[in-house]
């Protein structure tokens, strides 16, 4: 799998940023990513050592959203997502939004 390809983003929640304070970060990665492409793609994208790589999956929930042409609610299945939780060595460090927010200021 193609570098660029492998991380998608990062997750900005309450337990993500408790845990960067922890030097683990949380990012969205594609769903056929396995952990050595995560940290493969670390390396090369971000020049950062991985210590640990821990992924899940997120199943998509099924929401009634859209409505057919008889003005009922049709379900819909929002798409998997899938986490990596990865642990750096000491010193080094992910861009955040916080700390590119900071920056810009």
């Amino acid at each position: 799998m193609r570098f660029e390809n492998v991380i998608l983003g990062s997750v900005l929640s309450e337990k993500s940023v408790g845990l960067s304070e922890a030097k683990v970060y949380t990012l969205k990665v594609a769903l056929k990513a396995t952990k050595d492409d995560v940290r493969l793609a670390l390396k090369n994208v971000f020049g950062v050592d991985a210590l640990n790589v821990n992924t899940s999956i997120t199943r998509g929930k099924i929401v009634r959203r859209a409505r057919n042409r008889g003005g009922r609610p049709v379900d819909v299945k929002r798409s998997n997502v899938k986490k990596a939780f990865v642990t750096l060595k000491e010193g080094q460090f992910l861009p955040t939004p916080e700390l590119a927010a900071a920056e810009a200021q």
